[in-house]
């Protein structure tokens, strides 16, 4: 009776949707993860107060040409791929995809993929689904997202990276940490492509001039599609060109669609920061 029950909850786990936001712990990495951490460096960044660390992953384009400067695609996880062992956002699905031979085929680029820490959001308000518009003032910047703009700056000092062509996108909680990040630190991204995300309209006007290409699924139970069009009647009323794709019949995964075709990278990797 006992190996028939653990049969059965073998059986029933198995069931369970390995999707790149919502996914059942492991004990081990998958091979997968182990793939990517083989092609990716593994770094511990730290504040200069020694009060805050984050782990994350590096991949460095191979054989770049002395002088050459890339573009950085720096991307958020989705929720339960935090930690500190510097392996549970690689098992997010869509890291995969960026290090895929047809995406890699528009590089050469570099991409970053921090680790939020235990207890931490990219943006902390520990909310329960359906998530909301909020208000930015009442949050303060999330020690994850802090350390992510650290990164950026050090990497942009010590990598061969083209400081005008460094990119943000992330999706469900990556997503929102997304748009927190670009609306709470206008400048140092050249365009973003939340996904899936929640955002604070309010703060529109500080992103008007921001290239941004927004996907959401129409039946997204999760993060409800009335959050992108909350955005986009801001955007609007600012004068800002965003893009926005609604999903019809879509739910929760838009970031199947948003990072499979071709054209959102052909989008992306067009963009440079404005010099004004």
């Amino acid at each position: 009776m006992k190996r028939r029950l653990l049969g059965l909850a073998t059986a029933a786990l198995a069931l369970i949707p390995n999707g790149s936001c919502r996914r059942p712990k492991v004990g081990v990495p998958s091979q997968q993860v182990l793939a990517l951490a083989a092609r990716m460096e593994a770094h511990l960044y730290r504040d200069s107060a020694a009060t805050a660390t984050l782990p994350y992953r590096l991949y460095s384009p191979p054989g770049l040409k002395a002088g050459e400067r890339c573009p950085l695609l720096v991307y958020l996880h989705g929720g339960g791929s935090g930690g500190n062992d510097n392996l549970n956002q690689l098992g997010d699905a869509n890291v995969a995809r960026f290090l895929a031979p047809d995406v890699q085929a528009f590089g050469p680029f570099f991409v970053l993929v921090p680790q939020c820490p235990p207890g931490d959001e990219w943006i902390n308000r520990h909310a329960t689904p359906p998530f909301r518009t909020y208000d930015q003032a009442k949050f303060p910047e999330s020690v994850g997202s802090r350390s992510t703009a650290a990164i950026i700056a050090e990497l942009a000092r010590s990598r061969p990276i083209d400081p005008d062509r460094v990119y943000l996108t992330g999706a469900s909680m990556g997503g929102s940490g997304t748009w927190d990040f670009i609306t709470r630190r206008p400048g140092i991204v050249a365009a973003a492509i939340p996904v899936t995300g929640v955002s604070d309209p309010s703060r529109a006007a500080v992103i008007a001039d921001l290239p941004i290409w927004a996907f959401h699924g129409t039946r997204d139970e999760i993060s409800p599609v009335e959050n992108a069009r909350a955005m986009r009647r801001a955007l609007e009323a600012v004068g800002g060109k965003a893009r926005f794709s609604e999903l019809e019949g879509v739910g929760h995964d838009s970031w199947t669609h948003a990072y499979g075709q071709p054209e959102t990278f052909v989008w992306l990797f067009a963009q440079r920061r404005s010099s004004k």
